[in-house]
């Protein structure tokens, strides 16, 4: 039988002619409908008035036309269907069996172009273009028909190994209306002609009119064009730089398209961004990726750098492991870059890391002076033990035995420059028990020794003397302290000694004569961590955290490297889980006050008059839920003021966790950047769809599990796109580009 046919080419243009083709294993007659599945003949390609060659003029016809079409994201050939309804949110449109395998697919969540034809049936290059997404299919008029239909033809053959849609079984005019079907488009947008002088066309998302009367083709972008349409629908700014984060892809089912996808950098600095997901869907390897593209903002020279920290709970963005084509401690190893730009820390040395850097601290502090003089800073001096006092108060908060509460609610900072010489002498003696109390429970000792002159009077000495566990301290009526191990069981026999009539008789004493107790709240309190023996086994469980030999407080040295735009990856790997979340949230406070520093103490920038900004940071935070808080009843909380207060101080924050319920909704509806891979249950998802245009995506995001598989929006994008992630990759040796 000779018939019309629609030919799809190789280059996806259409061509019309008198000819015998197999395409897809189906054949359209000349109104473009489906018609039959023939088979191969051997007969010549003829032209409509039997001339050799038709097929080829054809082609070279409607490849020109296609050339005249570019930019304007409509292929002649991937037309696919026609609009049947519309409104200002959404579109149906009638698609066929043949279209869809003639452009690979229609996928859920899809992006397709519609467009009015002109009057010579091309798409007018100056009419507006509809940006729609497939969201599902929705019912046509003839459907209760065609499923009786298909229901009858399949009763047919099922007791035979037959199809119910071979031609034998059904008709195939049958079969041509069975293979329509109607598909629901969310409109995403509008994109208008651009302006004479201008190139690129320009995208709204929405759209100001609609006409129920007029017909509109649907089209199936190329890859160009679709990699044109997710990359320039954005509100980048001009001239910003983009990274290439992976691939358009719809559905993990077929390959990733090759239209590109790109992520401005900019997009990160002081915004928040969300990475949900379950572990071992790539969340790890996006959060490599966008690091990457946020330390390659410093490449063109004088170029922008943003201080990044990752607290690193599992050592994989500080070591090199199978996961990473290089490890992103390597992006120091760039020819571009500086070896110096990428810090890293962690509570060990590493064979593979020689420059790390340990965090530890000295918790005894530096030796001070019995008599404070105007030179010497005790706040630089003694930085290291009071910070070391916070770690142990965080690590200690849930603690709620009466022996241990009393310790953690006694602060050791040293007492302002101005304050009496009795109140320096109170709190050197605090100093000495409280160093006692970490030497009785195993911390290393320092370098120097305990200091007791003008710390214990000389009644006091005597009381001390005539009681039996004490005396064995004093020698010809001096307390003598020769080793911190001895001033432990000093402090552990003192603690209870302050309850005996000797001492409180000479405290009372004391009092009349001096108007105060010789004894105050802060001793009386540290003391009590003698009453149980499980007070100090708790201390113990820090002790890796301390190295007496240890200097400054590394975490003054974190916000150093930040305030200089470098890379900071805190590796956690090892250590007790519980303090290595202290000390990020230490880490965290002072990140906090120096960025609030540097916006009320801002600097003039030139001769401009203009005040300058903080410094750019971005936190990296994993495991989110576990720091970021379900509810704001503690507004102190530094971590609860990174994410809600942080943009003005220009603190960017990157959080990451399978639980999106378990985050402040408030945190949820501020952040701009979102990456979402699968979730395992309808909570999660639920907690999702309230946000931007998710609510399209829930069902793919609950089924599909495929690692890197993500469904990414960021601040100056405006809709969101299925994505494959790229495979993070850096130099692997110094100097490699």
């Amino acid at each position: 039988m000779e018939t019309s046919h629609r030919v799809e080419s190789t280059e996806g243009v259409s061509c019309h002619g008198v000819y015998s083709f197999e395409w897809f294993g189906e054949l359209w007659d000349s109104d473009g409908r489906f018609y039959a599945a023939p088979t191969p003949t051997s007969e010549a390609h003829m032209s409509e008035d039997g001339s050799p060659g038709g097929l080829s003029d054809a082609l070279s016809e409607i490849v020109a036309d296609h050339d005249q079409q570019k930019q304007t994201f409509v292929d002649p050939g991937r037309l696919i269907g026609d609009v049947i309804q519309i409104d200002y949110t959404s579109a149906d449109f009638l698609l066929h069996d043949s279209a869809k395998q003639a452009v690979g697919g229609v996928q859920q969540g899809c992006l397709l172009v519609a467009v009015r034809l002109g009057d010579d049936n091309h798409p007018d290059p100056g009419a507006p273009r509809l940006l729609m997404r497939v969201v599902s299919s929705t019912p046509l008029p003839n459907d209760m028909s065609m499923r009786q239909a298909r229901f009858d033809a399949a009763q047919r053959v099922a007791d035979s190994t037959g199809n119910w849609d071979d031609s034998d079984v059904t008709d195939l005019f049958t079969l041509n209306m069975m293979r329509y079907s109607g598909v629901r488009c969310r409109i995403l947008g509008t994109y208008q002609p651009p302006p004479a002088t201008e190139s690129l066309w320009q995208f709204s998302s929405d759209v100001d009119n609609f006409y129920s009367g007029r017909g509109l083709k649907v089209y199936k972008p190329t890859a160009d064009d679709l990699e044109q349409i997710v990359n320039s629908a954005n509100r980048a700014d001009d001239g910003g730089q983009t990274t290439k984060i992976g691939h358009v892809r719809y559905a993990t089912a077929t390959p990733a398209d090759a239209a590109a996808v790109n992520i401005a950098a900019e997009d990160f600095v002081a915004q928040r961004t969300a990475l949900f997901g379950m572990t071992r869907t790539g969340k790890s390897n996006t959060v490599k990726i966008i690091a990457r593209a946020v330390f390659e903002l410093r490449r063109p020279e004088d170029g922008v750098r943003v201080g990044q920290i990752i607290f690193d709970p599992d050592g994989e963005y500080a070591n090199a492991n199978p996961q990473d084509q290089g490890c992103l401690r390597n992006m120091g190893n760039h020819n571009w870059a500086d070896l110096g730009d990428v810090v890293t820390y962690g509570l060990h040395p590493h064979p593979n890391d020689p420059d790390r850097k340990i965090t530890k601290f000295n918790f005894y502090g530096d030796h001070e002076p019995a008599h404070r003089s105007d030179d010497y800073i005790a706040a630089e001096s003694l930085s290291s033990l009071t910070q070391g006092k916070q770690i142990l108060d965080e690590f200690l908060a849930g603690e709620g035995a009466g022996y241990i509460k009393p310790f953690v609610s006694q602060d050791m900072m040293p007492p302002p420059s101005h304050a009496e010489a009795g109140d320096w002498t109170r709190y050197r003696r605090a100093l000495l028990f409280y160093r006692a109390i970490l030497a009785a429970a195993g911390y290393a000792p320092p370098s120097y020794g305990p200091e007791v002159s003008r710390l214990f009077n000389a009644d006091l000495r005597v009381a001390m003397d005539n009681s039996g566990a004490l005396g064995r301290f004093i020698s010809d009526s001096q307390l003598s302290l020769n080793s911190w191990s001895q001033t432990a069981d000093f402090a552990e026999a003192f603690s209870e000694f302050v309850d005996t009539t000797e001492f409180k008789n000479f405290d009372n004493e004391y009092e009349r004569e001096h108007g105060k107790k010789w004894s105050d709240s802060r001793l009386l309190d540290l003391l009590k961590i003698f009453t149980n023996t499980r007070g100090l086994n708790v201390l113990r469980s820090a002790r890796e955290w301390h190295d007496p030999t240890a200097g400054s407080n590394f975490t003054d040295d974190v916000v150093e490297h930040l305030q200089g735009g470098r890379l900071v990856i805190v590796d956690q790997s090892t250590g007790d889980p519980k303090m290595n979340e202290t000390a990020a949230r230490d880490v965290m406070k002072a990140i906090f006050r120096a960025q609030q520093h540097a916006f009320i103490h801002p600097e003039p920038v030139g001769d401009s008059g203009e005040l300058s900004k903080p410094p750019a940071v971005l936190v990296y935070v994993e495991e989110a839920h576990t720091l970021l808080p379900r509810d704001s009843s503690d507004m102190s909380d530094v971590w609860v003021r990174s994410a809600k207060e942080g943009a003005k101080f220009n603190i960017g924050i990157v959080y990451s966790t399978q639980e999106p319920s378990s985050i402040h909704a408030n945190i949820l509806k501020n952040t701009e950047n979102w990456f979402i891979t699968h979730l395992n249950n309808t909570d999660e998802t639920r907690q999702i769809a309230k946000f931007n245009d998710f609510s399209d995506f829930t069902d793919g995001i609950i089924a599909v599990n495929e690692p890197g598989y993500v469904k990414m929006r960021t601040r100056s994008s405006r809709f969101t796109v299925p994505a494959q992630i790229d495979i993070f990759e850096a130099p692997t040796a110094e100097g490699d580009s």
